[in-house]
Order: C-alpha cells, then sequence, then structure tokens
C-alpha cells in the first residue's frame, strides 16, 4: 500500500519498497501491474528493476525503516507543500 501511495511522487522508493514487499510479503496481484507500470513510466524499465532489487536485498527491519521513512518524508513534503 506505500509503494502505491507513493508511486506517483516518489517513484524510486515506491520501487525499492516493492521490491522489499515482494520478497518478504505475498504479492498483490490486484496493485502491483498498476504500482509496476507507473513506477516504469517515470523511471524507465531497467531503472525500475534495480531499485525493486535494491528493495529485495533488504532484509525485513531495513525494509520497515525504509518504507516508514519515505512515508514520513513523503507527509512531511504534503504538510509544507514542496515537491521532491
Amino acid at each position: 500500500m506505500i509503494a502505491g501511495a507513493l508511486a506517483a511522487t516518489q517513484p524510486a522508493a515506491a520501487a525499492i519498497i516493492l521490491g522489499a514487499a515482494e520478497a518478504h510479503v505475498i504479492d498483490s496481484v490486484a496493485t502491483t501491474p498498476l504500482i509496476t507500470s507507473t513506477v516504469a513510466a517515470a523511471l524507465g524499465e531497467e531503472r525500475a528493476r534495480e531499485q525493486r532489487a535494491r528493495g529485495a536485498e533488504m532484509d525485513w527491519e531495513q525494509a520497515l525503516a525504509y518504507s516508514l521513512a519515505q512515508t514520513a518524508e513523503a507527509l512531511e513534503e504534503s504538510r509544507s507543500g514542496s515537491q521532491p
């Protein structure tokens, strides 16, 4: 869900989180294709794959910490009105 929320504004972070989720959690057939296409459109297919692989290499604690940090950053940016 976090990857989906960040896909449009922070596609690299979304790709990393998606890769980590695929490595540690059940794949969501319903949302993964949409997130993947949004991220690939923003980053390009190769960079999106690289970022997903980077996320897949994280252990559970790293993935959780990264996801929470990216969520906090996105919330702060939305409150301040700044763009990434």
